[in-house]
Order: structure tokens, then C-alpha cells, then sequence
């Protein structure tokens, strides 16, 4: 789903191809050879920035700004945020999700992929992909368990997780801007502001397969929220997948609110202060 947003942008902004106010014409829809994509609302030829498409989630907006990225591009960053492998966190039935090799894209695999739609990734996945973002562009491994406690009861810790620099920081700052857009009044989820914290955050809203004959027809939606808090100081991230709701069928309207009161109570119970700085006020349109 659309979380995956985040990371393309992330990749066109430490690659120097775009920035926040990178200016748009994004058109009601997107011709692809014999495809059409179109964005989850209806509008005519409207002019956003790139902090516009990611706060109004445009799968148009995005896969127009990912043409800047060669595929072999695109895949090295997505991979590198750790998606299409297993985590090998000891839990069974772990999937490694999928991420198709650029040589097996179609023309249209480049856009698909870049708005979420192309690849498949299990929850923790994403979960350590948003992390890096919160990390200043640090991707660290997901790890269970802190330690154990042999016979004699002196505890043993397990190995340091391993990290790698997936983007720089300041392109990891640039796209944490852009994700609290996503959390105001012009955003998707506004819903999932938390009260006297800067939150950054993204919807998700994917289709799920039909298991019975393929096809999205009968699969319903899955709808999720990725995001972190404060958004100046990360301390708690929150990844919310709700899967085939019967209503609030939007990632914003759905999972926003869980998120928000999961965030509330987690800063609450780890004494996070309150954030004492502005907001970024990035432009959405032009």
C-alpha cells in the first residue's frame, strides 16, 4: 500500500532528484500502454508539490517523480530499506514478501512499485523501513529478544542488531517533513495527530488478492498507518494493519485512530515529553 510511498521518496530525495517543494502537474490519470492509473480521489489536472502528493497520497504524482530513478535504482533502495528478504526473527511463517527484480518488470512495474501497489511485504518489514527514516537514514536490524538467562541466572545479551546507512540524514529529515504534512489538516490523516506531539506518519490503503481466482474483485482492502513520535525526536513507532474492515476503508479514517490512541498510551507510558517546536509549514500545491 501507499506507505511504500515514503520510501520512494526517500530514494529520489538522497539520489538529489527532488526536494518537498519540488513543483507538479499531476493529471486526472496516467496512461501506461494499455494501463490507466488513477489516484484514489477524483480531480482534474492539478499542480502539488511533492510534499502535496505524498500529504494526499496521488499513486499519479509519485510514479511521475519515480521516472527520475532508473529501476536498478529504485530496487537497490527498496531493498536496502530491507523489503523483499527475511528478517529471521525466530517467528514462524515468516515471509520474505516480494520485490520483483528490475529484469522482470513490466512498462508498468516501475509506477506500481513506486505507490506500493508491485510489491508485497510482511508488517515488521515496514515496520524497520520506517525506522530508518526515524533514524536519520539508519536502517537497524529488528531484533525480539534483548538477552537470556542461563542456569546460574547472570543474563547474556544477544548481538548488537546491524545497521547500514540507507539514506542520508538530511534526506531522512526531508522525508520526515513531508510525512507530518501527511498528519494535517491538508493531509489523509489528521486523525492520527496525537496532542501535543509533532507526528509523522503515512496511510496505506492496498487491495488484497482474491485466493480464489486472483484478481483484487473479492479481496477487500488492507488498510494501514506507519508512522513515529515526536517526529523532531523519534522515540516510539507504530505500525497499524487492519485487514478487510468493514468500514473506515481508508488508511487514514481506519488505522489513523489506532494508531493515535497506541501512540498516545506508549508515549504516556515511557514518559516522552511533549515536543516544544513548530511544525514544518511546507506548501502542498503551487
Amino acid at each position: 500500500g501507499s506507505v511504500e510511498k515514503v520510501l520512494t521518496v526517500a530514494a529520489l530525495v538522497d539520489a538529489g532528484e527532488v526536494t518537498p517543494r519540488t513543483r507538479m502537474t499531476v493529471p486526472p490519470v496516467l496512461v501506461r500502454g494499455p494501463d490507466t492509473i488513477k489516484d484514489w480521489f477524483v480531480h482534474d489536472r492539478i499542480r502539488l508539490t511533492l510534499a502535496g502528493v505524498i500529504a494526499q497520497s496521488s499513486n499519479i504524482g509519485t510514479a511521475m517523480a519515480a521516472e527520475r530513478l532508473e529501476p536498478e535504482e529504485l530496487y537497490a533502495y527498496l531493498t536496502d530499506f530491507g523489503l523483499g528478504r527475511r528478517l529471521h526473527l525466530g517467528l514462524a511463517g515468516e515471509t520474505a514478501g516480494l520485490v520483483p527484480p528490475p529484469s522482470t518488470w513490466l512498462p508498468i512495474s516501475r509506477d506500481t512499485i513506486a505507490f506500493g501497489q508491485g510489491i508485497s511485504v510482511n508488517a515488521v518489514q515496514m515496520a524497520a523501513a520506517i525506522g530508518a527514516i526515524a533514524n536519520d537514514g539508519t536502517y537497524i536490524e529488528p531484533s525480539l529478544v534483548k538477552g537470556y538467562v542461563g542456569s546460574g541466572g547472570a543474563v547474556t545479551p544477544v548481538r548488537a542488531p546491524q545497521t547500514r546507512q540507507v539514506i542520508s540524514a538530511d534526506a531522512a529529515n526531508s522525508v520526515t517533513d513531508m510525512m507530518e504534512m501527511v498528519t494535517s489538516e491538508g493531509g489523509t490523516a489528521p486523525l492520527a495527530r496525537v496532542d501535543g506531539y509533532r507526528v509523522a506518519g503515512k496511510t496505506g490503503t492496498a487491495q488484497r488478492v482474491d485466493p480464489e481466482g486472483g484478481g483484487y474483485a473479492a479481496g477487500g482492502y488492507t488498510v494501514s498507518f506507519g508512522g513515529f513520535a515526536p517526529a523532531d525526536k523519534p522515540r516510539i513507532l507504530t505500525y497499524v494493519v487492519l485487514q478487510k474492515p468493514a468500514s473506515n476503508v481508508g488508511g487514514g479514517t481506519g488505522a489513523g485512530p489506532v494508531f493515535r490512541d497506541v501512540t498516545s498510551y506508549a508515549l504516556a507510558k515511557y514518559g516522552v515529553p511533549p515536543t516544544g517546536t513548530t511544525p514544518p509549514d511546507l506548501p502542498l500545491d503551487w
